[in-house]
């Protein structure tokens, strides 16, 4: 379920990362339905992630990483949080919503970066 998880986000990543591409070269919003779909990826892996960690019978604590998956769920949520805020902001405010954009890119990579290491080390 964990690996589920990690695939769903990395996919959102992936996206995340030609939007922000897009956004700084040309300074445009991308179509809605990227954007559609970078945040159905980024919520479908946050769940997935949610139940991974409440059905799991505790993951080892051999390299201290036991509280990053949490720790990643409650990043993540925030992001998607900030993310609704970009949706929401952005089309009326294009350039007002640079701030939102840099939270939300540096919220969701710190949640994949501790995702990343509660999947491989714990």
């Amino acid at each position: 379920m964990l690996s589920l998880a990690l695939a769903l986000l990395s996919l959102a990543v992936l996206i995340g990362v030609a939007i922000g591409i897009r956004f700084l070269g040309g300074r445009r919003m991308p179509s809605r339905a990227i954007g559609a779909v970078h945040g159905l990826l980024g919520v479908s892996g946050l769940c997935v992630l949610i139940f991974a960690l409440m059905s799991s019978a505790g993951a080892g604590d051999r390299y201290g990483t036991a509280s990053f998956g949490p720790a990643a769920a409650v990043l993540a949520a925030l992001a998607v949080l900030v993310g609704v805020g970009i949706a929401l902001l952005g089309r009326k405010a294009p350039r007002g919503s640079g701030l939102l954009i840099v939270v939300h890119a540096s919220v969701a990579v710190t949640a994949y970066v501790l995702l990343l290491a509660y999947a491989f080390l714990t």
